[in-house]
């Protein structure tokens, strides 16, 4: 392999995008010499031409527009090789570790990412769901970089920063019997009905964590079922206010009030981390993007 290959393709891609090795030096901010000795570099590498000749030697050949396209991809891997480089250099984590709570809101943990990925391509992530069950003792074993969660109060071992309020609450199905019945409803209309319930681990003893209003409760240990069970009418369970948003829009889903002020409790939305273990400037950016997400949706 040619020791500047990378170059010589990258002034070949230029060259095709611009249509003139003018263009095309000037883009790359190198003198049309060199651009032309790249390319004459190129074609003695190949041993066929890659661009036509005299006056048109910035059309491609036959040959030269089956290559462009993987040109193209050589030329970008070794830019985002350079990025990633450099992120090294300056000591940035190149994967994050986030343990996320059932109850944190969706959809503003996936507009954050969006930007966040457009901006910062060659991160990596490993998302865990978890409950407030085991999240503190997750958080404390030191397998993850930060946790999402919905608090009432934070371990004093732990530092987190907010990024708003959120109000719990009980939800169920539009064609579910609680929904036909008048609001607000009382603490016992709630007491034969199904309640569908996360719980992460089969070890935890269900009687003694959480919230648990009901004789029926079923569990599950997947946030998207539990989504798709409420839907479909078979039980109630706890929720944020925007963990169903999409489907209370949608009248598939209805929030339900009740008269006792413990089924509504006020939680506060926190990144939260270890205090002896801040997160790095990776996991920096990623927690002040998602608070600049959050605050224009609150």
């Amino acid at each position: 392999m040619h020791a500047n290959l990378v170059d010589h393709l990258r002034a070949f891609c230029a060259v095709a995008d611009h249509g003139s090795l003018t263009a095309a030096a000037k883009e790359l901010r190198r003198p049309i010499s060199s651009v032309s000795y790249s390319l004459s570099q190129l074609e003695a590498h190949c041993g066929f031409a890659l661009l036509g000749k005299g006056m048109n030697r910035a059309d491609l050949t036959e040959r030269g527009r089956v290559l462009l396209a993987e040109a193209r991809s050589v030329v970008e891997r070794a830019r985002s090789f350079a990025t990633h480089a450099a992120s090294l250099e300056k000591g940035e984590e190149t994967r994050l570790r986030v343990l996320v709570d059932v109850l944190f809101p969706r959809a503003d943990l996936n507009r954050a990412l969006q930007i966040f990925a457009a901006a910062h391509p060659h991160a990596r992530f490993q998302f865990f769901n978890s409950s407030l069950a085991t999240l503190w003792d997750d958080l404390h074993q030191g397998n993850f970089d930060f946790a999402l969660t919905l608090a009432a109060a934070i371990p004093s071992d732990v530092s987190a920063r907010s990024l708003g309020t959120d109000t719990l609450g009980p939800v169920c199905a539009t064609t579910h019997r609680l929904a036909a019945l008048p609001q607000p409803l009382s603490l016992r209309a709630f007491d034969r009905e199904r309640q569908i319930y996360y719980v992460g681990s089969p070890q935890i003893d269900m009687e003694r964590v959480g919230r648990l209003f009901s004789t029926d409760v079923w569990t599950v240990n997947d946030v998207e079922l539990i989504r798709s069970m409420i839907a479909a009418g078979l039980g109630w369970c706890f929720s944020a206010t925007r963990t169903f948003a999409a489907e209370i829009r949608r009248g598939e889903v209805v929030p339900l009030i009740c008269e006792d002020m413990q089924f509504h409790p006020v939680r506060t939305i926190v990144v939260a981390w270890p205090t002896h273990r801040r997160p790095g400037p990776l996991g920096q950016r990623m927690i002040d993007t998602l608070s600049e997400v959050m605050a224009e949706t609150a």
